[in-house]
Formats: structure tokens, sequence, C-alpha cells
């Protein structure tokens, strides 16, 4: 009877232990599977909002964790499953920052442990039951329950030396849950280990796409802006607060030529290098680059740009100071040969007047030095043109200086009138230079109203900032655009007497100032001459 009694306290005890390592299993089992899901919602969050993208994702989760079936249920009424849903599960719900997520684990694992318990609590009970009656009948048959047991233990772990079979058992069943409890461990460090790579990664792609002076446009597989850096939305004129993710790219880059440029490149998935773009006064280089994975599938779309405009411009103005350079060699030489050739000319009538003349040859002599002078001056002016010039800087009030040569001539045309808007605007320059040049421009224009008849006007318009400006319009005869760059060359004039030389004069010297002369006209409907200076001109 001690022995019966010994055997059911012994059995009692294995069932409470058993109960408790089935509660434990339980919730080890339960505790790794909300880890799991933790991590699903992880990588669900840190994926793009793509059907394929996280079907791809989900299939990547339920392989290496061994889950059944996941549903994803997106806030837009989309559901994504990957998976077999039929059968008992275990479902866990998760809320993600795209939706809800559902995990559906094979119930048989805590089927099994209850199947186990429930099994070897039958088996307990009747051995309770029977306890006496297989004592009295046959002492192996009490004791093969145990030896069933201890063989599923060996397979879990080898017993060591003269270790009793109970303690033995006991450290089995233990170890199983080190284990689970172990592997519950490494799944946790590995979710913070991808999470600590994941904000890594994460704080380098912010601190990359800072660092870029040119600007980047990120669009994902289906046409929509990712993001704009900084240097972008400067360079497209965004604002920095703008939120851009998600908006179709039209609707956000605002240069035609430059978009189209853009959507066609996506569309086609192809990549361009360095391509210059000429849009609405705008150049901008461009190199695109279609992203795919490792199967070739098309993820997205980079864009690397830059404006153009300020180079373009430098390379402008320096081709015009070589352009200039070059006449100015050209206009030199004639210069010198036509004047040691007019010295001789003039020389040779000094000497025919000394001897006796009629009033016929005085006439035709006088009329003679008359054009020899005429071709004297506009031999000066190409000198002027050809000499090199230096610049004594200071500072120049424009607009006094405006004010003074539009005074001067009042006094030779008091049918023109003469208009001046804007603020003071002072520059770094030459006085006399500058005088000379805006005093071309001014007699240009009241010339060009004279040739018209009947009076007219001239407006000039001054703006100060970083690049200061000059506009000088009137309402004269005009000229047919065609002719705007052969008017910036020495002699070519529309004005009956003119030598052609004022508009090159003023052209230099603009361009020595750091600045560029713009001419707009049309036909008997007046022209614009704008200067526009450089900032290094600016104060």
């Amino acid at each position: 009877m001690c022995l019966v009694g010994f055997l059911a306290l012994l059995i009692f005890s294995l069932l409470l232990l058993l109960r408790t390592d089935l509660t434990r299993t339980d919730e080890t089992i339960d505790a790794s599977r909300k880890v799991i899901a933790d991590i699903a919602v992880d990588a669900v969050n840190h994926t793009r909002l793509d059907p394929d993208a996280l079907q791809t994702q989900l299939g990547f989760l339920r392989g290496r964790f061994s889950v059944d079936s996941i549903e994803l249920d997106l806030r837009d009424g989309r559901r994504v499953i990957s998976g077999n849903s039929a059968g008992p599960f275990d479902e866990v719900i998760r809320l993600t920052g795209v939706g809800t997520l559902k995990l559906r684990f094979n119930a048989a694992a805590h089927t099994d442990a209850k199947r186990s318990f429930w099994l070897i609590s039958g088996i307990s009970i009747a051995a309770i039951s029977l306890g006496v009656m297989l004592l009295l009948l046959y002492l192996p048959r009490i004791t093969r329950p145990i030896e069933q047991m201890l063989g599923d233990a060996r397979e879990l772990g080898e017993r060591t030396g003269d270790q009793e079979e109970t303690a033995y058992l006991i450290e089995t069943f233990r170890n199983s849950i080190n284990t689970l409890k172990a592997q519950e461990g490494e799944l946790k460090r590995l979710h913070d280990r991808e999470k600590s790579r994941a904000d890594e990664l994460e704080r380098v792609t912010a601190a990359l796409t800072r660092s870029l002076t040119s600007g980047l446009i990120a669009i994902d597989a289906n046409g929509r802006i990712v993001d704009i850096n900084a240097a972008g939305r400067d360079i497209l004129g965004i604002a920095h607060e703008e939120p851009l993710s998600g908006r179709e790219l039209r609707d956000v880059v605002k240069l035609p030529a430059f978009a189209n440029s853009l959507q066609t490149a996506f569309e086609q998935q192809s990549a361009m290098t360095r391509v210059e773009i000429d849009d609405e006064a705008v150049t901008i280089g461009l190199t695109t680059v279609p992203l795919r994975n490792e199967s070739g599938a098309f993820l997205g779309f980079l864009a690397l740009f830059t404006d153009l405009t300020p180079i373009r411009s430098l390379e402008m103005r320096v081709q015009e100071m070589t352009t200039l350079a070059q006449l100015g060699e050209i206009s030199a030489g004639i210069a010198h040969e036509f004047r040691s050739s007019l010295s001789t000319i003039l020389g040779y009538m000094k000497l025919a007047r000394r001897g006796a003349v009629d009033d016929v040859a005085e006439g035709r002599l006088q009329s003679a030095e008359k054009e020899a002078s005429l071709l004297l001056q506009a031999i000066e002016r190409l000198l002027a043109f050809a000499r090199p010039v230096q610049l004594n800087a200071e500072r120049v009030d424009l607009r006094g200086l405006i004010d003074e040569q539009i005074q001067q001539l009042h006094d030779i045309a008091p049918d023109v009138a003469f208009e001046v808007n804007g603020p003071i605007v002072a520059i770094q320059g030459d006085r006399v230079l500058l005088s000379r040049a805006v005093e071309n421009l001014l007699r240009n224009a009241v010339d060009a109203i004279r040739q018209k008849g009947d009076g007219g006007s001239v407006h000039v318009t001054l703006s100060d900032g970083p690049a200061p400006k000059v506009t000088i319009a009137d309402d004269g005869v005009g000229f047919d655009p065609a002719e705007t760059s052969r008017l910036f060359l020495p002699f070519h004039s529309n004005k009956p007497n003119g030598f052609g030389m004022g508009l090159p004069l003023a052209k230099k010297i603009v361009l020595l100032h750091g600045g560029t002369l713009r001419l707009q006209g049309q036909p008997g409907k007046g022209a614009v001459a704008t200067m526009e200076f450089g900032s290094a001109a600016s104060l």
C-alpha cells in the first residue's frame, strides 16, 4: 500500500509538473508568435505600398517563421494573402501603418501539447486505479509508461551517469523549455538587429540625400513621387515644407520640357546621361537611372539634375568677349591702315591748295576734305572700340548717371519725352565708360524716334537686386529681330548717317562690367535695350 500511495503521489506530482510545463509551453508558443507578429508588423511598415512588394514580403515572413497564412487588409480596401487560409489555426492580429495584419499559425502545437497532457493524465489516472492490480500482476507493466516517456526524452537528450529517471525527465523538459526561451531571445535579438539596421540605413540615406548639391527625384514603380531633396526643390522652385510623396510627376514639376523628358524616360524605363534640356530660359542637365531587383522587375526611378543656366550664361559671355576681342584686333589693323592712307590723302590736298586753283577745284577739295574728316571720325571710333580698356572701379549711381545723360539730350531732342522709373541703383564700375554706354543707347533711341517722325518717348526703368538691370525702351522705327546679332557688329547701322559703333562699344563696356546687353524690337513698334549687371558689380 505504501508503494501504491507513493506511486499515486509521484503520479500526482508529475501531473502538476506536466500541467505547469503545458502552461509554460503554451505561453512560450504564444510569446514567440507575438514576437513574430511584431517583426512582421515592422517589416510591413518598411515595405513600399505596392501589392507585389507586399506579397513578396509576406511570403518571405511565412518561410522564415513557419507561418501557415498571412493576410493583410489594406486601408484602401485591398487584401494581400500569402498561404492557405483553410484549416484550424491560431490567429494573431496586429494593426500596421497600412492596414490590419492577420497571422495564422498551425493549431497543432497547442493541440499536441494538450493531447499529450490529457494522454498522460489519463494514463496517470488509470495507473492510480489499476496500480494495485498492476503491482500484483506484473511490475514491468507498471513501469512501461515511464519507459516510454524515457524513450521520448532520449530523443531530446542523452542521460548522464547515474542520474535518476525522474530527474532525467524533469531536466529534459526543462531543457526543452530553455531551448524555447533561447529561441524566443534569438528572435527578439534578430528583431532588434533588423530594426537597428533599418534605422541606420534610413539615417545614412537621409544624410546622403541632404548632402547632394544636385537635385534628386525618386519615383516609384507607379510613377508617383517618393521624394525630392532640398537642392531639387530649390532648382524647381518648390517650397521645402510642401508635401510631395504620392503625387504625380507633372503636378509637381512645372517646367514642361523637363517634365516631359522625365515622364518619357520613366515610361520607357531608360537611362539618360548628362542630357541638357532648355526649358523657359533655364538649362537643366539630367541623368536618369531605372531601378530593378535581382529578377529584373522594375522597382522605380531616380533622376539627378543640375541647373546649368549660370554655366551656359558664363560660356556665352566668354564667347562674346572673345568675339569682341577678335573684332578689336581686326578693327585696329584696319583703322591703322586707313588712318595712314587718309593722312597721305589730306597731305596731298594741302599741297594742291598751294598752287593756283579755281573755284570749282576749291569746292571739290573742300568736299573731299569733308568726306575725309567724316572717315577720320569713323576711324577714331573704330580705334576707340579696338583699344584695350582699363576699368577705374568706383561706386556709380546709375539713376544719377542716366539723369545727367537725359539732361544733355533735352537740348538736342526737345521733341522727345523722357521718363525714368525705378529705385536708386548703385553698382561698382567705371563711371566714364558707363556714361558712354548709356549715352550711346539713349542716342540710338532718340535717332530711332526721329527717323519715325512726329516725336515720341523714351522710357527708362531701373531695378535693383542681386543682378541690377536698366531697361531703355523707345517707340521709334524699331528693327527686324533677324538683324539683332548683326547690330552688335562694327559699321552695321540702320541709321542713314550712322557709323554703327555705338552698340558694339556699349556691349563691350557692359561685358567688361560682368553684365549682358540684350536688344528686342519689331519694325515700326520700337526697340528695347536691357543692360543687366552681374552680382560682382552689385553693391
